[in-house]
């Protein structure tokens, strides 16, 4: 298996973790996901973001590696690709993973911060959530058929 598809599902399974113990802490109305049991939700969360952070890194590092070898090899399952969707997963990554750290670092002491970080940490969880189901949907081709070419004109 080439390391890239690896590090991608990887990166697909421990977001997953992270959206479903995330959401369950949401609110009452989420609960269910984790059987209201919010303090192994919280812990559930806190290890898949510390998971979260190693995989980034190691990409980073895979994609810093990848520059300086000036591989060209196109990659279809890397984490950061040329196309507009791997920067929104890098720009979304690095602000889930500042405001996790804020909310983590900051609980107990600076209200005004956490609350910021929790508000921005959940919206920003909807629209990775939303993007997510719009990437799997756009490469999995599910609902396409193959289209008939037209024969050309002699």
């Amino acid at each position: 298996m080439k390391f890239d598809f690896i590090l991608h599902w990887l990166w697909a399974l421990v977001f997953s973790v992270l959206a479903l113990s995330g959401i369950a802490m949401a609110g009452a109305k989420y609960g269910w996901l984790m059987q209201y049991d919010i303090a192994m939700a919280d812990i559930v969360h806190r290890i898949a973001a510390i998971v979260y952070v190693l995989l980034t890194f190691i990409v980073m590092m895979y994609e810093i590696i990848r520059i300086l070898r000036r591989d060209k090899t196109k990659k279809p399952w890397l984490v950061f690709g040329p196309s507009g969707y791997g920067l929104f997963t890098f720009i979304t990554t690095l602000i889930f993973i500042i405001t996790g750290a804020m909310i983590w670092l900051f609980m107990d002491s600076n209200h005004a911060a956490t609350a910021f970080s929790l508000w921005i940490h959940e919206k920003l969880t909807y629209l990775a959530v939303a993007s997510v189901i719009w990437h799997i949907y756009m490469k999995t081709h599910a609902l396409t058929w193959p289209k008939k070419r037209a024969a050309k004109p002699k």
